[in-house]
């Protein structure tokens, strides 16, 4: 079997900074002003998902690179347990310093790199994150864009790339049972603590 191309991240993807949290003084009558949605950490979702967005307003515009774009792989800067793949167009949204985006070149499925960053995340997590376990982990770019990346066929890419999202929206309808689950479940007790109450 032939042994699979190995290349670092950072030469198949461009790894970009958020914009700082930190809201400009910007006044709430200021015509001017440029309103913007703002993703951060505790928006990722664990189903490949976003969970709302905080807005922010600017005097000033971001760059177009600091918008983000379908196909985005959004990765947190801290503690970086899961990705999330922008599968959808976001008109007007930029993403948190406390946030990476890894924006992967035409040639590379973007699923497959944030299937790859997901499930082999333990492997290099332990040599390239800095801190222990105690305290907060953070990755850096650096270290991101020195992970050693399988370059393999594009259909062989696209086909794990695809079994990831699919496992996501799996793992999204498990949850899903699971709460319909536990509120029948409640549902069942309530009823009967209820009958036995008006027996009473």
């Amino acid at each position: 079997m032939a042994a699979h191309k190995i290349v670092k991240l950072g030469k198949i993807a461009d790894i970009l900074n958020g914009i700082p949290d930190a809201k400009q003084p910007v006044s709430e009558n200021d015509a001017n002003a440029i309103t913007y949605s703002l993703i951060q950490p505790n928006h990722l979702g664990a189903f490949n998902n976003i969970q709302g967005a905080s807005v922010i307003k600017r005097q000033s515009p971001v760059g177009e690179n600091s918008l983000v774009r379908n196909d985005d792989i959004l990765l947190k800067r801290l503690n970086p347990d899961n990705v999330t793949l922008i599968n959808q167009v976001l008109s007007n949204t930029t993403f948190s310093s406390n946030l990476f985006i890894v924006r992967v070149h035409k040639d590379i499925y973007p699923a497959y790199i944030a299937c790859f960053l997901e499930n082999q995340g333990m492997v290099w997590s332990n040599s390239n994150l800095v801190g222990s376990i105690i305290t907060v982990r953070s990755i850096s770019i650096k270290a991101l864009a020195e992970l050693d990346i399988p370059v393999i066929k594009y259909r062989k890419q696209k086909a794990i790339g695809q079994m990831w999202l699919l496992h996501k929206k799996r793992q999204k309808l498990l949850e899903d049972l699971k709460a319909e689950d536990r509120q029948l479940v409640a549902a069942a007790i309530n009823s009967i603590t209820s009958g036995a109450k008006e027996e009473k």
